[in-house]
């Protein structure tokens, strides 16, 4: 018999279309990058910043528990982007959003006690995967 979620249908909801619309919105920013930017040693390592954005919002949607802190490493990396660009004189609307909705969903997570409901429910499937390990 399946335990049931420890996260409501409104969590659920809130990882899934959150993390699927960082996914959008950082790739976003990386497809902007490739075509707008001049690759130099300022702009080429925000590349990888970009793609753990994209991983730590997939992570989230995968409802991963270890989503929360790449998505604290990717909001610190947004950040110093954002940075990055004011001082040199850029700007770029997306990328401020992608920070912006960094610490929305950091906040939002954290209000609803998400992150502990993942790491209960990693727990439950663990407890089930080793109760049925000898079984089958």
């Amino acid at each position: 018999m399946a335990t049931p979620h420890p996260l409501s249908n409104y969590q659920r909801n809130i990882c899934e279309y959150g993390g699927l619309f960082g996914v959008l919105l950082s790739a976003t920013c990386l497809v902007q990058h490739f075509i707008a930017a001049i690759p130099n040693s300022i702009t080429n390592p925000m590349i990888p910043a970009y793609i753990l954005a994209i991983t730590s919002f997939l992570l989230l949607s995968l409802m991963q528990p270890l989503a929360l802190y790449f998505m604290m490493v990717s909001a610190a990396l947004s950040l110093v982007i954002e940075w990055r660009y004011i001082t040199h004189y850029a700007f770029s609307l997306v990328v401020l959003l992608l920070f912006l909705y960094h610490i929305v969903m950091i906040v939002l997570l954290y209000t609803e006690q998400i992150p502990q409901k993942l790491q209960q429910a990693r727990r439950l499937k663990q407890k089930e995967e080793e109760e049925w390990r000898g079984k089958i």
